[in-house]
């Protein structure tokens, strides 16, 4: 993903990268070649040699947030690319501390930025499908169990890492504000010490409008089988979402719209976030808004620990 990124700024025109840092020095050097880098190492010092005026992350989510704070202190825009951080309590660290330095952070939401996510958005919003009734997400992958994503300590938990790709984040922006959090999870593949709480989860977010959502996601997804695809269902029609079009039912025809020629959605939330610097003014994923995800996230795990509904408004204790 840093790689994808990087070349999306740089196909802006607008970018260039001055330095790349990683862990793994190769990892660092190969990254730097492929995005016209010369600068590149495994200590976050190389950053600030490279004189940056904002510093992108992509990193295990632990790893994210001890880079994002650094960053911060050293008065540096960040587009951080994925979750704003592995907590909720880390993310409010982060959210204060750009408020106080007066900086620029986005999360890595690209769904925001994609055209075909923009029409579902508009069709929604604008009634012509009726009122929003439910959306139905899945994201099944089997990731190796011996990378981050499957240390509970390392990627802040599954609700948080991987329920991502059920578009949580993109659905809440086109279905309304989040009330309640119900959810289930179990684990029945990597069971040991360390493993992620919540290797399989669903759950159901119910909105102030009575729509909800219900996402399912799993890290024991069966090689080859697909995600079933996204839905929107309203009162009078509905959208599916495929890789590169959507459907949209509508008074009983199905038209499908392509968006498969149309700019990457990477490349435009890069153009944003340049944007925003220049006029120093958010882009679509700041900081008190991504928080909500992190909320969310909790409540999920919260949910599946007490097996009960979690309502966000009500001062649950979300990091216990």
């Amino acid at each position: 993903m840093a790689r994808i990124r990087g070349q999306a700024f740089l196909a802006t025109g607008q970018a260039e990268i001055c330095a790349v840092v990683s862990q793994h020095l190769e990892t660092a050097r190969v990254c730097a070649a492929e995005l016209d880098c010369s600068l590149y190492g495994d200590d976050i010092r190389y950053l600030a040699a490279g004189r940056p005026d904002a510093v992108l992350i992509e990193t295990p989510h632990k790893a994210q947030d001890e880079i994002a704070v650094w960053a911060l202190e050293e008065d540096l825009d960040l587009l951080i690319g994925g979750s704003l951080a592995c907590s909720l309590a880390s993310g409010t660290q982060i959210a204060e501390l750009a408020a106080q330095r007066g900086r620029i952070v986005e999360a890595g939401y690209q769904r925001r930025y994609d055209l075909a996510w923009e029409e579902i958005r508009r069709l929604v919003h604008s009634g012509v499908l009726g009122a929003p009734i439910m959306a139905v997400s899945m994201a099944l992958w089997s990731p190796d169990p011996e990378r981050w994503y499957y240390d509970q300590a390392a990627s802040g938990g599954m609700p948080i890492t991987h329920m991502s790709y059920c578009y949580l984040n993109a659905i809440r922006w086109i279905m309304g504000v989040p009330e309640t959090v119900t959810a289930m999870a179990n684990r029945k593949v990597e069971t040991g010490p360390g493993r992620v709480l919540e290797e399989t989860c669903a759950a159901c977010i119910g909105f102030e409008n009575g729509a909800f959502v219900s996402a399912t996601a799993s890290y024991a997804g069966p090689e080859g089988m697909d995600d079933a695809e996204t839905r929107f269902v309203c009162s009078e029609g509905g959208i599916q979402v495929h890789t590169d079009s959507i459907t949209v039912f509508q008074q009983g025809t199905a038209e499908m719209r392509s968006f498969k020629n149309t700019c990457s959605p990477f490349i435009r939330q890069a153009q944003a976030f340049l944007q925003a610097l220049e006029r120093r003014e958010p882009a679509n994923n700041p900081p008190e808004d991504a928080l909500l995800d992190l909320q969310i996230g909790a409540a999920i795990s919260l949910s599946a620990r007490e097996n009960r509904t979690v309502f966000l408004r009500e001062g649950d204790r979300y990091d216990r």
